[in-house]
């Protein structure tokens, strides 16, 4: 009986300790991540393991040339090129000082207000000044100026071209030296004839004149063109005149002169 009784105990406490080496064995296979989520007992303060590294990357990588793509550059933007004359004055080519007289533009009725200049000739009012400035200035240069002709009436003008055309037997060829009646800018009161005073003749040998070289290079000081110039005559239908100068006022004057136009091509700019 009492061995019996001894040999419950021994069997009961070997499965007591077989339980235990069971739990204690199981205990120690338990995954980490399966701890208890306890900050004092946190796996970075109980064991050795070393924080994983980052790899280092410099703070400035280096490119290959290769691999870098040069930043084209741009093609320059053209420049608009302007419009010939798109400079011209800004005005009403129908004003009085701008009126053009030609073989396709008649003013047999036209009168204007005139005033007289240098004891005997005639001119258009409302520009006289600028003659009578023009003249003085070049006498104030020490020039002979002799002003021979301006303003003609419509009769004065008939009689003129009737005598050229008696002179050379053809109304064509008369007709490119004395315009016909109504067809002469001397009508309009606005041009001059200027010659120097020792000068007799009225031909292009005028152009050798010290008057006349002064008062090509400053006639637009004072609102004047030369109306009839050297090479234009397939445009005027007037040979070349070195002593005819017409007022246009002193902006438009600036411009014909400065780009070598006649009167008949500066009005076409307006069209």
């Amino acid at each position: 009986m009492k061995n019996s009784k001894r040999n419950y105990i021994i069997l009961i406490a070997l499965v007591a300790v077989l339980i235990i080496v069971t739990v204690i064995h199981h205990t120690a296979k338990e995954p980490i991540s399966e701890l208890p989520d306890d900050p004092g007992n946190s796996l970075s303060e109980k064991t050795d393991i070393p924080p994983a590294s980052t790899p280092d990357v410099p703070e400035h990588p280096q490119v290959s040339p290769e691999t870098v793509q040069p930043t084209p550059t741009p093609d320059p933007t053209p420049t608009p090129t302007p419009e010939p004359y798109s400079d011209k004055p800004d005005i009403d080519i129908s004003s009085w000082e701008y009126v053009l007289v030609n073989a396709d533009n008649n003013i047999s009725d036209y009168v204007p207000e005139l005033t007289v200049i240098e004891g005997s000739q005639s001119f258009d009012t409302r520009a006289v000044a600028f003659l009578e400035e023009f003249i003085a200035a070049a006498r104030g240069e020490g020039l002979s100026v002799y002003l021979s002709s301006s303003y003609r009436s419509y009769n004065e003008q008939s009689y003129l071209y009737d005598r050229k055309v008696s002179q050379y037997g053809d109304p064509a060829v008369a007709a490119t030296i004395v315009a016909p009646p109504g067809t002469s800018e001397h009508q309009t009161g606005l041009c001059a004839d200027i010659t120097d005073m020792y000068y007799a003749s009225k031909d292009r040998s005028l152009e050798n004149t010290a008057l006349f070289k002064w008062m090509k290079a400053h006639c637009h000081e004072y609102g004047f063109i030369l109306r009839y110039p050297d090479g234009k005559q397939d445009i005027t239908g007037i040979i070349y005149e070195p002593w005819h100068f017409r007022y246009v006022g002193k902006e438009v004057a600036s411009y014909i002169m400065e780009n070598e136009l006649t009167l008949e091509e500066f009005h076409e700019l307006y069209k």
